[in-house]
C-alpha cells in the first residue's frame, strides 16, 4: 500500500465526497476535495495528486472538460485519471477516452473494487514516476556528459596515485593523447606533464597536490610561440568514482593580452620620457631666456628641442608597430650577451640611478640570448624602475650581475630597499597585484610588471626567482634566460 498517495476527489455533491474519503481515508490514502471543476484544476496544479476520482456530471465545467484541461497542462499530463459516472453508454466512455481518462467506474460501485483498482492504478502510477524520474536523470547524466566530453576546458579524474582514470577530449588534446585511445597512460600525472611542459611557478609545484593560493602553470614553448595552461585540483565526494578532478584552462591568450598590456605601458613610459623631457627642457629655456641668448646658444637650444622632437616621433611611429615586435628572435638573431652590460649602464643613465655596479663573471662575447634586444630591455626596465620606486628615497644603490649556467644566461639585480613579506612572495608572480608599502593604494603601474617579467621568461623556457637580501633590507630578482647557439 502507497500511504503517501494523494488523491483528488472531484464531485459537485459533499455527500459523495465525504463517501469516497471515508472509504479511502482508512486505507492510508492522504484525500483532497474539490467541488466544481475550477477547483479541481487550482488544487490540482498546487498539489500534483496520485490519482484524480472525477466525477463526470457536475454543472458549468462537466468532467470531459476538466479531463481535457488536465491533459494539457504539461505538469498534470501524465495523472491517473478514474472517471466516476452513472452514465453506462459506450458513446459516453467514448467521449472520456477522447479526453483523456484511464480508467472509469460506475455508480453504485463496488467498495473492494473500487479500492483494488486504486491500488493499482496509484502503484502503477509510482512505477511511471520511477522510471519517469530515472530517465531524467539518464537523460540529464547523458546530456551532462556530452557537455563536460566538448567543454573547451580540459578535465581529468585522478585515482589515489594521481594515474589518469577519465580524460574529456580535450584534456586529451593538451596531453596529445589519442581521442580513441582506450587506456589512459599507467603513469602519474605529475610525469605525464614533465615530459612536454614546463611547470610554473617552481614553488606552487612544490606544494603539489596541496592546496595553494598561487596560479599553476603549464608552459609549453617553441621557436616562435608558447601555450599556457593554469592547472586546478579538487577534491570529489564520498563515494563518486575517482580521487580528485583535475581541470586544465587554456589561457594562452589572455597571457599575451596582459603581455601586450604590460609591454605598451612599459614602453610608453619609458620611451617617451627621455626624448619629451628633451623637447620640454629646450622650449622652456628657449621661452625664459630667448631675448638675451647669443645666436650660437640659441642655435643650441634650437638644436637640443630639435633633436628630442625628432626621437618623439620615431618612439609614436613605434608605438604603432609594437606588438608586431617579437619577443623570441629568429635563430642566430638573439641579442649578444655581451651588449647587456652596455644596455644596463644606459637604462642606468636614464633613470638617473646615481648608484649602479655591473660586473660580468665571464666572458660574454660568444654567446647570444633567444630574446630580443627590446625584450631584454622591457625585461631590465622593469627591475630597474622597481629597485627606483619601492626604495624610501627612490636612490638605490643597485648592483647588477650578468653570468653563465649551462646553456643559460643570469641577470641578477640587486637593490638595497624593501625586503618581502613571505605573502608577498607568494603574490609576487600573480597579475595585477602590486605591493604597497605605504599602504595608501597610489602605487603606480598596472600591477602587470612582475608578472609579465615571469611570463616572458617562462614562455621562452628561462626561469626567475626574488629573494631577500641575506645581510639587509632589499631584494634580489635572478632572471635566467635560455641561450641560443
Amino acid at each position: 500500500m502507497e500511504h503517501t498517495s494523494l488523491i483528488l476527489v472531484v464531485d459537485d455533491q459533499i455527500r459523495s465526497q465525504q463517501a469516497l474519503a471515508s472509504l479511502l481515508a482508512p486505507e492510508g490514502y492522504r484525500v483532497v476535495c474539490a467541488s466544481s471543476g475550477v477547483e479541481a484544476l487550482t488544487l490540482a496544479r498546487q498539489l500534483s495528486p496520485d490519482l484524480v476520482l472525477l466525477d463526470v456530471m457536475m454543472p458549468e465545467m462537466d468532467g470531459f472538460e476538466v479531463c481535457r484541461c488536465l491533459r494539457s497542462d504539461p505538469s498534470l499530463a501524465f495523472v491517473p485519471i478514474l472517471m466516476v459516472t452513472a452514465l453506462d453508454d459506450t458513446e459516453s466512455l467514448l467521449r472520456g477516452l477522447d479526453a483523456g481518462a484511464d480508467d472509469f467506474i460506475t455508480k453504485p460501485f463496488q467498495r473492494v473494487t473500487l479500492r483494488a483498482r486504486i491500488r493499482t492504478i496509484t502503484r502503477l502510477n509510482r512505477f511511471r514516476a520511477l522510471l519517469d524520474e530515472q530517465q531524467r536523470v539518464t537523460t540529464e547524466r547523458a546530456q551532462l556528459l556530452w557537455a563536460i566530453e566538448h567543454a573547451s576546458d580540459g578535465y581529468f579524474l585522478l585515482d589515489e596515485q594521481e594515474h589518469l582514470q577519465y580524460g574529456n577530449l580535450q584534456a586529451r588534446r593538451f596531453l596529445n593523447l589519442p581521442a580513441d585511445l582506450a587506456v589512459l597512460p599507467d603513469a602519474p600525472f605529475l610525469t605525464l606533464i614533465r615530459q612536454q611542459f614546463q611547470l610554473e611557478p617552481a614553488d606552487a609545484w612544490a606544494t603539489w597536490p596541496l592546496p595553494t593560493t598561487a596560479l599553476r602553470y603549464l608552459v609549453q614553448h617553441d621557436d616562435t610561440a608558447s601555450r599556457w595552461l593554469t592547472v586546478e585540483l579538487r577534491d570529489l565526494p564520498e563515494g563518486v568514482q575517482g580521487n580528485r578532478l583535475l581541470r586544465l584552462c587554456e589561457v594562452t591568450a589572455q597571457i599575451e593580452a596582459e603581455q601586450n598590456l604590460w609591454t605598451f605601458h612599459s614602453f610608453m613610459s619609458h620611451k617617451i620620457r627621455t626624448p619629451l623631457t628633451s623637447v620640454l627642457g629646450g622650449m622652456a629655456m628657449l621661452r625664459r631666456r630667448a631675448p638675451a641668448l647669443l645666436p650660437n646658444d640659441l642655435a643650441m637650444l634650437f638644436e637640443i628641442a630639435y633633436n628630442g622632437a625628432q626621437q618623439l616621433n620615431v618612439v609614436v611611429n613605434d608605438v604603432f608597430n609594437y606588438l608586431n615586435v617579437a619577443v623570441v628572435a629568429p635563430p642566430g638573431d638573439g641579442m649578444p650577451l655581451a651588449e647587456v652590460a652596455e644596455l644596463v649602464r644606459r637604462l642606468g643613465n636614464e633613470l638617473t640611478l646615481t648608484t649602479l655596479h655591473v660586473s660580468e663573471a665571464c666572458d660574454m662575447a660568444a654567446h647570444r640570448l633567444t630574446v630580443t634586444s627590446n625584450t631584454v630591455e622591457l625585461l631590465l626596465t622593469e627591475l630597474l624602475e622597481n629597485a627606483q620606486k619601492f626604495h624610501p628615497t627612490q636612490t638605490p644603490t643597485v648592483h647588477v650581475s650578468l653570468g653563465l649556467a649551462d646553456d643559460t644566461a643570469t641577470i641578477q639585480v640587486a637593490d638595497d630597499g624593501q625586503s618581502l613579506t613571505p605573502a608577498q612572495f607568494d603574490r609576487l608572480w600573480e597579475p595585477y597585484y602590486q605591493i604597497d608599502p605605504t599602504g595608501a593604494g597610489q602605487v603606480p603601474g598596472l600591477g602587470l610588471g612582475m608578472a609579465t617579467v615571469a611570463r616572458v621568461l617562462w614562455g621562452v623556457g628561462g626561469t626567475c626567482r626574488a629573494f631577500n637580501q641575506p645581510t639587509g633590507p632589499g631584494l634580489i630578482v635572478e632572471l635566467a634566460l635560455p641561450l641560443g647557439f
